[in-house]
């Protein structure tokens, strides 16, 4: 299990004062990386063997929205691997302890030569916990689009090359803004499901659209422009 503690900047802080969403995403993405180096599995080790961690899905829960400035302590660890796919549990708690937020993501391994997914290594699977902690329920990113729900609001975003990870398509996180750019502003997030489905890279366009199942539920596809292909579907809790 890796502790990392963050000072919240003024920058990562929303129109409200409080901690943004995007920024608890970044914390996420940030302790993973640092925890999965400490288990020799980081990208300065992954890349020698022509490897690379992609994110398949992810989930974050908003448990207290109102978070403002302060020293954040983000907890993450390896909850499990099997053949193919890696879980990675999180939680972020305030400088009293009391829980900002909690999340889950899904990986896999890429052979970056092949292009082409690759079993988990002995390695990996011996680290696994004999009894995995989960803090939060696995929740269905395969939910259906509602049927016939017209499209709530689009928009289209440029890929910059200041979105782009060291794998050289976008960072994960960026998936998320552009989704909540289309979700209602009048409302507080709740949870977002992410399913990520194709890479994007510089120069790209991509489409995002989305849909209202409910008040409070949104869908949001974000399309390649180029060949038509999802890059992700998301779904947004609010409330």
């Amino acid at each position: 299990m890796l502790k990392k503690n963050f000072e919240v900047r003024y920058d990562e802080l929303d129109t409200q004062a409080h901690i943004s969403v995007i920024t608890l995403l970044r914390y996420f993405e940030e302790a993973a990386a640092l925890d999965a180096a400490q288990m020799a599995f980081g990208w300065e080790t992954l890349q020698k063997q022509h490897l690379a961690w992609i994110l398949t899905h992810m989930q974050l829960e908003i448990i207290t929205p109102h978070a403002p400035k302060q020293t954040v302590c983000v907890r993450t660890w390896h909850a499990y691997s099997d053949k193919i796919l890696s879980r990675r549990e999180f939680e972020i708690t305030a400088a009293d302890g009391t829980v900002i937020a909690r999340g889950a993501s899904w990986w896999i391994l890429m052979d970056t030569q092949k292009r082409r997914i690759t079993k988990n290594p002995p390695q990996l699977l011996a680290l696994n916990p004999k009894e995995p902690l989960f803090v939060t329920q696995e929740e269905n990113i395969k939910r259906p689009l509602p049927q016939n729900a017209p499209a709530y609001m689009q928009k289209t975003f440029a890929v910059r090359t200041e979105d782009l990870d060291l794998n050289g398509h976008v960072n994960n996180v960026h998936y998320a803004a552009w989704a909540l750019d289309t979700g209602p502003q009048d409302k507080q997030l709740h949870k977002i499901l992410i399913n990520f489905k194709n890479e994007c890279r510089a120069a790209e366009m991509v489409d995002a659209v989305s849909y209202p199942e409910q008040d409070t539920l949104y869908h949001h596809v974000l399309t390649r422009r180029s060949d038509g292909k999802e890059a992700a579907r998301i779904i947004t809790f609010w409330r």
